[in-house]
């Protein structure tokens, strides 16, 4: 499929139609409008959507074929995860001018502003709201937390949660809007609240710190931000690729006008304070980042970090049990524990790992070393991991992943990663990491830009094929050698202030 990673890329005055007409569609209709305006969009195509996007109609794709032939258009141009599959579709109807164009942001689609009642309504709501929490006295021991997509317990905002809770002395809500999670956490005697009912719109109201580890909650809770209560954002994870504001073009962000940039601050909320941990990433990444002043953003730590140094009660809510039983019997056997944590890929939520194990060969590998190799995938993804028959794979478990998984990393042998930041938390183990970047040139081409040198910023061997990661896991696990030791520290030097696991006491010492 050809892929398009710049506007300048694109044919000159071409007629085109955008397939996806949800936030990544309507993102790059505004990225194409403000960067390339000679090119004509004459509508979009969605799989299930109908109505309008931007102002143009949307076609199911029957009905686009029915009513279009190729001297209509010259390009469509997929924006959508899903491109495999639109673009499979594409094809078998005949249509061979397509093309993928690199993900753009999601906040160009807050620029994308279709007038109507609802937006009026929405308005007069807003203000509403805002004049009702600027009346209400706020309660300074009540804190409320966000957790990540719909209120999911994992992460920093679980761990300061849990501090708040133990510490006794002051009021502690967990936010959700998904029921599931709600009856879960009930049963579990976490302090739980119900996004939409109007118990919890004025327990909302009365707190004076709202507690976040993510961006998701300004599409979720669209309430929160217009609240009076001073917002905290933990962030949940530092490691070597571009966030936030520093994922916008500067081609494109010169191009706005003094109104788009109000609106484009209006989807980057402004944090009272905003937890990094280290000076390094303070003042490289998060500063510019979220568009804050450096003494709003403080590097006191994560609190998730806290459990790879000591126990937490109640560190068991909505961990995968049984998997953690599993390895605490198998370190006892005196065997090993690998963790094989892939990050999500930002144009495709389905990582097909099938294609890069050798999962037969593995397992015999690691049955004859005794490892127990534990997959936990990325929270976002619903990733194909690939094996038919993982019943017959003994040794290859495979880790809830929208459970916790902090608590196994604590007794975690070699931990395995391509992306993802969660191997700079592993470092306060002083255990050995082991990347397996398969896809690097696709990944930083195509998904995700990195802001800092990848192996700089690894302190690791990496793994390009199957047959090396075996090797490398050799060289940690069986023959027990360890050359990187240094590399690490380094690196956990660079990334962390503090290595205590008092993470949550210094923040909530700071709020007070």
């Amino acid at each position: 499929m050809k892929i398009y990673k710049k506007a300048k890329e694109l044919p000159e005055s071409a007629k085109v139609f955008i397939y996806g007409a949800g936030i990544a569609g309507r993102a790059f209709y505004f990225y194409l409008k403000k960067l390339r305006p000679d090119i004509e969009i004459k509508g979009f195509i969605d799989t299930y959507k109908k109505g309008k996007c931007c102002g143009l109609k949307i076609y199911k794709l029957k009905d686009f074929l029915k009513r279009f032939n190729t001297d209509d258009y010259d390009l469509i141009l997929i924006a959508s995860m899903y491109y495999e599959v639109i673009g499979n579709s594409l094809s078998k109807n005949g249509i061979k001018n397509y093309a993928l164009v690199k993900g753009k942001n999601p906040a160009y689609s807050v620029f994308v502003e279709e007038r109507s009642v609802k937006t009026y309504f929405k308005r007069f709501y807003s203000l509403l709201i805002r004049l009702i929490s600027y009346i209400i006295p706020k309660n300074r021991k009540k804190f409320v937390v966000v957790g990540e997509y719909e209120g999911n317990f994992v992460g920093n905002s679980k761990y300061f949660y849990l501090y708040l809770k133990n510490r006794g002395d002051v009021e502690a809500y967990w936010l959700t809007k998904r029921r599931d999670n709600y009856n879960y956490l009930l049963k579990q005697g976490v302090n739980i609240i119900l996004y939409g009912k109007l118990k919890t719109f004025f327990l909302l109201l009365t707190s004076r710190y709202i507690i976040f580890d993510n961006r998701d909650w300004y599409r979720e809770y669209e309430v929160l931000n217009l609240l009076k209560a001073e917002k905290i954002q933990l962030w949940h994870g530092v490691g070597f690729k571009y966030i936030e504001l520093s994922l916008l073009s500067e081609e494109f962000l010169k191009k706005l006008s003094v109104k788009e940039w109000k609106i484009l601050n209006k989807r980057y909320p402004q944090y009272n304070l905003l937890i990094t941990t280290s000076e390094f990433y303070s003042e490289k990444v998060f500063a510019p980042a979220f568009n804050l002043p450096l003494e709003r953003v403080k590097p006191l730590g994560y609190p998730r970090n806290d459990v790879l140094y000591k126990n937490i009660d109640e560190e068991e809510i909505n961990t995968d049990k049984k998997i953690i039983e599993l390895s605490v019997s198998h370190k006892k056997n005196k065997g090993k524990i690998i963790v094989f944590a892939p990050t999500f890929r930002d144009l495709n939520l389905n990582v097909d790992m099938k294609n890069v194990f050798d999962y037969e060969r593995l397992n015999e590998f690691l049955i004859k070393n005794n490892i127990l190799f534990i997959i936990k995938g990325h929270s976002l993804p619903n990733i194909r991991y690939f094996i038919e028959r993982i019943d017959d794979l003994k040794n290859i478990l495979i880790y809830e992943n929208k459970k916790d998984v902090y608590p196994l990393l604590r007794i975690t042998d070699l931990l395995i990663t391509d992306y993802s930041s969660i191997y700079t938390d592993f470092l306060h183990t002083n255990k050995p990491v082991l990347f397996y970047p398969y896809d690097f040139k696709e990944y930083n081409e195509l998904h995700r830009q990195l802001q800092f040198d990848y192996n700089k910023m690894t302190p690791g061997p990496k793994a390009k094929n199957f047959n090396k990661l075996l090797d490398w896991i050799k060289y940690f696990l069986i023959d027990n050698k360890d050359e990187f030791e240094r590399e690490r520290k380094d690196i956990l030097e660079l990334a962390f202030k503090y290595k205590d696991g008092n993470s949550s006491q210094r923040i909530f010492n700071y709020i007070i």
